[in-house]
Parts: structure tokens; sequence; C-alpha cells
């Protein structure tokens, strides 16, 4: 379920991001922008209150306390012969795992290839010599570059470039976004915003360069000319990022106006919604179970021929492990609440009368309609009971049965 969330949350933030920030230059807030949506898919999942009503409060907190109180009963889906859930989980963790280690490798490689390289000193600035057609690159606070054929206008270039993503820790940021499509590899937009990060993060070193005094022409002609080299890692910040036609474009774009990167700021009141959005959900189930369990209080209060606790109880015909049988064989997991991924605690009521029939059945602790008509089915159901007794005196009984409907 967790992982649901984090999918649509990702989604939604992601599609906001790409709504306002197409065609602006703010490269400083779109990244700010990525990694809050990042954060954020894997933090509002987690504020989840329904768990505090649903799945942790005791027994004794949320019942109503003028009914006897049966053991609960587990229903889990019953299993098909072959398990199309268990198949979809092994092949998301094979997939991710796969990923994962393709991250771990890559990480290894670059941290191998940093041991193994002469070190030297251009322009004031430490590197680690490449050697081979490879694309400069940087990786944290190691600078690749092979400086043969190339000059010294060039080297500078690169290493105002690279100096500029180690200097602002963007291999953060492209790691993160590896990370993030291991984790989420079937979702789409978890692979377009690794693309969007890694050329955020090449429009913020090429305005580095631009800005500090180098011609814009000539650097461009210099990114065309290594255009297509080989890259050593693409968890790097390589100097040769493609689509190239699309960082030219970024360079010779005007400033977008400042006033409008405070549109940024929506994404604040766009988290607070998705929050609110479910809060009122849980919030709105809990006035629900309040409602219900006070008319159901004031009821009983109404009349005094129902009785909670009598001086001979009612007994289910069998005995109580009769009874729990019972309701473990009968109740079923709709398949339709399998599939939308509903579960829960239902409580149902219901009284046993004096010729030991089984009525009033309902619920007083909702979790969906399909899983309430469930319980309430199997209840209305139950043969007859052997009456309680008051006194010598055939009564009627309230009891409460809790239902707990689990996926795993």
């Amino acid at each position: 379920m967790y992982l649901i969330k984090a999918n649509v949350v990702l989604v939604v933030l992601f599609g906001f991001y790409q709504l306002i920030s197409t065609g602006d230059t703010f490269f400083k807030w779109r990244r700010l922008s990525l990694l809050l949506v990042y954060v954020l898919s894997l933090l509002l999942p987690t504020i989840d209150l329904s768990v505090l009503v649903n799945e942790t409060a005791p027994l004794g907190n949320i019942l109503p306390r003028m009914a006897y109180n049966l053991p609960e009963v587990m229903v889990k889906p019953a299993r098909d012969a072959f398990d199309w859930q268990r198949l979809a989980v092994w092949l998301y963790a094979v997939v991710a795992l796969a990923l994962l280690l393709r991250v771990l490798w890559q990480v290894v490689v670059v941290c191998r290839l940093a041991q193994r390289s002469e070190r030297a000193t251009l322009h004031g600035t430490a590197v680690c010599l490449l050697t081979g057609d490879y694309s400069p690159f940087s990786f944290f606070r190691w600078i690749f570059v092979n400086p043969v054929n190339k000059t010294p206008s060039q080297v500078k270039q690169i290493l105002t470039h690279e100096q500029t993503h180690v200097a602002q820790w963007h291999s953060v940021d492209a790691l993160l976004s590896q990370l993030f499509v291991a984790a989420f590899w079937f979702n789409p937009a978890a692979w377009l915003m690794r693309l969007q990060v890694r050329n955020n993060l090449e429009y913020l070193a090429d305005r580095s360069v631009i800005s500090g005094g180098t011609d814009k022409k000539a650097y461009q002609y210099h990114l065309l000319a290594v255009a297509y080299r080989t890259n050593v890692a693409t968890i790097t910040n390589n100097f040769n990022v493609l689509p190239l036609k699309r960082r030219i474009m970024m360079m010779n774009k005007q400033a977008s106006n400042p006033l409008a990167r405070f549109k940024y700021l929506l994404f604040v009141p766009l988290a607070i919604a998705l929050l609110a959005m479910n809060n009122t959900t849980i919030r709105a189930n809990v006035q629900k179970k309040v409602v219900k369990t006070t008319k159901t209080t004031k009821k009983a209060d109404a009349s005094n021929k129902v009785y909670e606790v009598v001086e001979q109880m009612p007994s289910f015909p069998g005995g109580d492990a009769a009874m729990m049988k019972y309701l473990a064989e009968n109740i079923k997991y709709p398949v339709s609440a399998q599939k939308a991924k509903e579960q829960g605690r239902v409580v149902v009521q219901f009284i046993v009368e004096k010729d030991g029939a089984v009525t009033g059945v309902k619920t007083v602790r909702s979790v969906t309609p399909v899983l309430d008509a469930e319980a309430v089915r199997v209840i209305k159901a139950m043969p007859k009971w052997t009456p309680g007794r008051q006194g010598g005196q055939p009564v009627r009984v309230k009891y409460n049965v809790p239902v707990s409907f689990r996926l795993q």
C-alpha cells in the first residue's frame, strides 16, 4: 500500500512540476523542486492517521461498552493454485534489485577508476587523468578529464563546468534519481524525472561556464565536438550529457522574469492538499463510527429488555470453538475488496433473542461497504443459539464480534 501511495504522489507532484517549469530559466528553483518531489513522495504516504484508528487502537477503546465482545475473527484471502500477487511482488523485487546492483556496480567502477588514475593539477584544480576517448565527468569530489588534444581554453571550460557539479553537490541529485528509478522502475514518472534531474544539473553547470566569461559560441562548439564520446557511468555528471540541442537552447534563452519564480511556492499548498485529502477521509470514517456508536448506545439505553451480561450467557450450538469455526469457514474475503486493497477491522453487533434467533445485525465499526456486508451476511445466517437466562427466564443478550480482514 505504501508503494502505491508513494507512486501516486510522485506522479501528481512531478506532473505539477512539468506544468509550471516548462520554458523558464529558474534552474536552482527547478533543482529544489525536484528534490522536494523526491522527499514528499517518500514522506507523505507515511503520514496516515488511519493506521492509528484502524490498526493499533485497542479493542477496549473502540468497541461499544454496552455489549459483550466475542473473540476476534481473522479473515485472509484464499490462496489460488497460482498466486499472481506473489509473482508480481517477486518480479518487482527482482527488477528493483537488479537496478540497484547496477547503480552500486557503477559506484564501484568510478571508485576503482579514481584509485587507479594518475593525479594532476590543471589550472589549479586537482584532477584524475583519463586515458582513452572518454567524456570528462565528475563524481562527488572527483573530476576526471583527459587533457590530450584540448586547448587550454577548452580545458578551462571543462574544469569550470565540472567544478560547478562538485561545488554544488550535484552527484547527490544524480545518485538519488538513480535510486528512485530502481525503487519505482515500473513508474514512467521516475524515469522521466531522472532525465529532468540530469538535464537541469547540466543547465546549472553551463550557466556557470557562460557567466564566468567564456564565449558562448565557442563553448557550444566544444560541446558538439565531444557529443558522442563514451561515458564511464550514468551515475556521474558528464560533460556531454545529451540532448545538446536542448542545452544550447537554454544557453541562448532570455532569462525569465524574476517574479515568476514564486510559482514554485505552489508546491506547498499542493502538498498540504494531498495530505488533507488523506486526513479528510480518515476523519470522515472516525466521525461515522462515533455517530454509529452513539446511536447504538442510545438505543440500548432506551430498552431494558436487552442485556449485555446475564447469569447464564447464550451459547452457540457446539460451544465457542464451533462458533469460531463457523465464522472462519463462512466469512470469505470479497474479490473486489482484494483488488481494491481494502482491509481493516469490522465490528458487527447482534442480539440473541429469547428463542435463540439472531436479530438486529449491524455494523458498529465500519471499514468499507463490501467488507461490512460480508461480515453482516455471515452473522445473519447463524443458526439459533441457546438463549441466555436471567433469574431463570430467557432474555435478549447483545454481542459484538470483531472481524479483521487482512490481505497478508
